[in-house]
């Protein structure tokens, strides 16, 4: 069972890498939003928890509950639609680039990832946690 759980984790991290390359390669002024207390979100920091998410869920099925970070509430603000647009082609360049999954999410599909992220955890049955250290502020100054 620990070799299979380290074998999705490896997946889905290894897909969470693509997109923080791609994104660093071609980063955009318009992929940076700022939040509350002016720490630098990028569309890698979403695309990589919409990533992680569908692949936990695809392979784990009813095991799966994950404590993440962030949410899709700024994201179905007015103004917000290039940046979910570039968050849904960054996940299915992802997802597709192995030939592990031949899927094409929507819009929608991605912020039901995001937002499926949303566990509290706890002290019952079995959680993944992403901490998304992916270098924002580095990827800012390259």
């Amino acid at each position: 069972m620990l070799q299979s759980f380290m074998l999705i984790l490896t997946k889905s991290l290894l897909l969470r890498k693509i997109i923080s390359m791609n994104v660093q390669k071609a980063l955009l002024q318009s992929d940076v939003q700022f939040e509350t207390d002016k720490t630098p979100l990028i569309v890698a920091d979403y695309g990589s928890q919409a990533v992680v998410s569908f692949v936990l869920q695809q392979e784990l099925h009813a095991e799966f509950s994950l404590v993440a970070k962030e949410d899709s509430k700024d994201l179905r603000k007015d103004g917000a639609q290039e940046i979910i647009k570039r968050i849904t082609k960054l996940v299915n360049d992802s997802l597709t680039s192995d030939g592990s999954y031949n899927v094409t999410l929507s819009t929608e599909d991605v912020l039901k990832a995001i937002d499926s992220s949303i566990s509290e955890g706890g002290c019952q049955g079995r959680y993944w946690v992403l901490d998304p250290i992916d270098g924002t502020k580095g990827n800012l100054v390259s």
